[in-house]
């Protein structure tokens, strides 16, 4: 496969997520409307926020939606409800699909494998789980994953847990699955940062879909 063009954004600072979701969905109806436009990755984190997915059951959100204390959105990807926060590292691939396997399986199992290579190169041992989307360490959840895909175009991708508050995850029934204990990156492996993670991830996703990235 010959080598395709991405954007690639990482920013240093904590972001909104709205600010970034709105930013997806404005590459996304690029791509739609000019399949040469370039794919586009997002790197970086976020303030705490609680997202759910387009059929997520609200009954996994397990404080009022009038308690002013958290941001809540309802977004356009698959799964259940989840968490981001500062010291995890959420990434956003706004892919054209066409150019790699028009199969939304394949590219939810590629994702998984993407993570497990992120985390074996810092030594961390960790594995899917069938019947389930996303990464385990043991019986603990590392990483999620959550998209959306419009004409074969993709929007959100996944989160893994570097070094964040696992206590905000109490709010919620994670990912709406049943006592889901989740875990942190640096528990495993205390000589990781997340400025070295964001490094490991950028790489991998460049190997593993054959971009040439545009820093913007």
């Amino acid at each position: 496969m010959d080598n395709r063009t991405a954007i690639i954004k990482q920013p240093d600072n904590i972001s909104s997520f709205n600010d970034v979701y709105k930013l997806q969905k404005e590459y996304q109806e690029a791509l739609i409307l000019d399949n040469s436009k370039p794919d586009f990755i997002w790197i970086g984190e976020h303030q705490l926020c609680y997202t759910l997915g387009r059929g997520s059951n609200y009954d996994n959100l397990l404080f009022s939606l009038n308690d002013a204390e958290y941001d809540v959105f309802k977004i356009d990807r698959g799964g259940e409800v989840t968490c981001h926060m500062p010291g995890q590292l959420v990434t956003y691939l706004v892919l054209d699909l066409k150019n790699f396997n028009k199969d939304l399986n394949w590219y939810l199992r590629k994702i998984e494998e993407i993570i497990i290579k992120i985390l074996g190169a810092f030594n961390i041992d960790c594995h899917s789980r069938k019947g389930f989307t996303g990464v385990w360490i043991g019986n603990k959840k590392i990483a999620s994953i959550g998209i959306g895909c419009k004409r074969w175009i993709t929007i959100n991708g996944f989160s893994i847990n570097v070094d964040c508050e696992l206590e905000n995850f109490n709010k919620i029934v994670p990912c709406g699955i049943e006592n889901c204990l989740m875990a942190n990156m640096i528990d495993y492996n205390k000589n990781l940062n997340t400025q070295e993670v964001k490094r490991i991830v950028k790489k991998t996703i460049e190997e593993e879909f054959n971009f040439d990235f545009i820093s913007k």
